[in-house]
């Protein structure tokens, strides 16, 4: 009896102790979940209750917890012992969704009625789900102008954070790490072709990183003007050519041009490597513009044509005025700026010019037998050449001679010479007077005609006229009859004045159409016989071509043969 009353006296003890003095507690950390990548939506949630009194507990209490500020779980637990600084492992028997990628806030509570300090009863914690990152993509200006750029790549469309930058200047086959953990990196006098990539890490650093895909940034060179043309001289009586520039980096934009040594500039709307120039009148600078992609233009220094004084041509020194054939004597060219390179020539007043072989400023020439008009050609340096010319005439004027002419057998004409004072024709046959310049002249054949004309000067030319006598058919006289009997009377057939027609053809044919005689030239010796056998009386017929470009068409008729019976 004395040991019941004891052991009820203990337990209300233990009970009153409990009630007076028990302390409860959650242990900050909790059990589970653990934060980690990709938490599932039925994660238990798991707490280490703690008694911090000096008494032990044993007693119903509630345990509890908001998730993300949703609604309240609870459960009572009903907890057997637990001794002074003692710990109690509980699970909430339904799982909670932490499959959210987000940091989720956790409140827990223990609450016991009895408990003396409600002060320590709750804690607030964080479990975070993590998930993989999206490493987004890279951009930046492109391409940029090599040793002279600046600015940012940026990373774009990313989720998760970025964990480190790096770059590389050799296609990839080595990366440099910047340690960068901005959304940008910043670069400068980038000056080759230059890849980027970032690692991107998880949202809360649980989950594997990923890497962007690689952005290449494209260098272009400096634009350069190139090599171009050194300076020259241009010689102001003409000058052309073309200045280039070689070697040149990007696209020709235009050449310019001033005349004002740079003050203003011409666009010349000429994109290609070379511009013309021609027939420049001023010292002229030019400069080529060019363009290398995103590089700022490139603008040459200016090369610089320089006018100077070109060649001049100097006058001709010598005689104008010439005897026919009666000369010999030297032109001197003289007073010009630059050297007498060639002398030249010509017979039709500069229509056509023919090359000598002369090259120095005295030209000796003799028996010219014309006009003739002399070209000395000048230079100076490399400058166009230009001419100062000369022209002799030649005494005397022979132009107004009358040409070779034609004819008929019996007329007359007058023969005309020019420009002299005194004339002697020859032959003197068939000629009115030998003494004058218009003598009427009658030949009866082809005959050559020479004049000597002396003119003012005493200067002596000669000319010859060839007069061309055509026979006249009307002369011709060819008979019907004719009487070979050897009487020496009518004993050959004679047609007169046939000798006139030196190339004369005859044919004679027999009624039948047989030839009986054929002979070029006729001269009149047909005596009517045949093979040296004489024909029979009667009817025969000829054919008469005189050959002549006057008479064509050849002569035809009847011939009777009489006195041969």
């Amino acid at each position: 009896m004395i040991k019941s009353i004891f052991s009820i006296i203990f337990a209300c003890m233990l009970s009153l102790g409990a009630v007076g003095q028990a302390n409860l507690t959650i242990n900050p950390v909790i059990n589970s979940p653990l934060s980690g990548c990709y938490l599932s939506n039925s994660q238990l949630i798991t707490v280490v209750l703690v008694n911090v009194s000096a008494f032990p507990y044993s007693g119903t209490c509630e345990m509890g917890y908001i998730l993300n500020g949703g609604a309240p779980v609870t459960q009572n637990v009903t907890i057997g012992f637990m001794p002074a600084s003692g710990t109690f492992i509980y699970s909430w028997p339904v799982p909670a969704d932490f499959s959210s990628c987000q940091v989720h806030t956790l409140k827990a509570w223990v609450w016991d009625v009895n408990d003396p300090n409600n002060l320590n009863d709750t804690i607030n914690t964080t479990v975070i789900s993590d998930c993989d990152p999206i490493p987004g993509w890279l951009t930046g200006p492109n391409p940029v102008c090599s040793g002279i750029n600046s600015g940012e790549y940026t990373l774009n469309g990313s989720y998760g954070n970025a964990a480190n930058w790096a770059t590389s200047t050799d296609n990839g086959l080595s990366w440099s790490w910047t340690g960068t953990t901005d959304t940008f990196l910043t670069y400068s006098n980038v000056v080759s072709e230059t890849q980027v990539k970032v690692i991107v890490a998880s949202p809360y650093g649980y989950c594997a990183s990923d890497t962007t895909t690689i952005f290449t940034q494209a260098v272009d060179a400096q634009s350069d003007a190139g090599i171009l043309t050194p300076d020259f001289d241009i010689c102001d009586n003409g000058n052309s050519g073309w200045i280039t520039t070689i070697g040149f980096t990007g696209n020709i934009i235009d050449w310019n041009l001033s005349t004002n040594a740079g003050g203003g500039w011409i666009p010349l709307s000429t994109p290609n490597d070379s511009v013309a120039y021609n027939n420049l009148v001023d010292t002229t600078w030019y400069r080529v513009i060019v363009k290398n992609g995103v590089c700022p233009a490139d603008t040459s220094g200016p090369v610089i044509a320089t006018l100077i004084l070109g060649t001049i041509p100097g006058t001709i020194i010598g005689e104008s005025l010439v005897c026919n054939f009666q000369n010999d004597s030297s032109l001197l060219a003289t007073g010009g700026y630059g050297d007498v390179i060639a002398w030249w020539v010509s017979l039709d007043s500069g229509v056509t010019w023919l090359p000598t072989t002369d090259t120095d400023s005295i030209f000796d020439y003799q028996g010219l037998g014309q006009g003739t008009l002399f070209g000395a050609e000048w230079q100076f340096g490399s400058c166009p050449s230009a001419w100062s010319i000369h022209y002799i005439t030649v005494l005397p004027v022979t132009s107004g001679i009358t040409p070779d002419t034609t004819i008929n057998e019996g007329d007359a004409i007058q023969l005309n010479a020019c420009c002299g004072v005194n004339y002697l024709w020859w032959p003197n046959t068939f000629i009115d007077y030998t003494d004058i310049y218009n003598p009427i002249v009658n030949p009866d054949a082809d005959i050559t005609y020479f004049v000597r004309v002396t003119d003012i000067s005493g200067c002596i030319d000669t000319a010859r006229i060839v007069v061309t006598v055509l026979p006249d058919i009307s002369t011709l006289v060819i008979p019907n009859l004719f009487t070979p009997n050897s009487d020496g009377y009518n004993d050959n057939w004679e047609i007169g004045n046939i000798a006139a027609f030196t190339e004369n053809e005859l044919t004679i044919f027999n009624i039948y159409g047989q030839v009986i005689y054929d002979i070029t030239p006729y001269n009149n010796e047909w005596d009517g016989t045949y093979n040296g056998n004489k024909l029979p009386d009667g009817t025969y017929f000829y054919l008469l071509r005189l050959n002549d470009p006057l008479y064509v068409e050849p002569i035809q008729g009847v011939i009777t043969i009489a006195g041969n019976d």
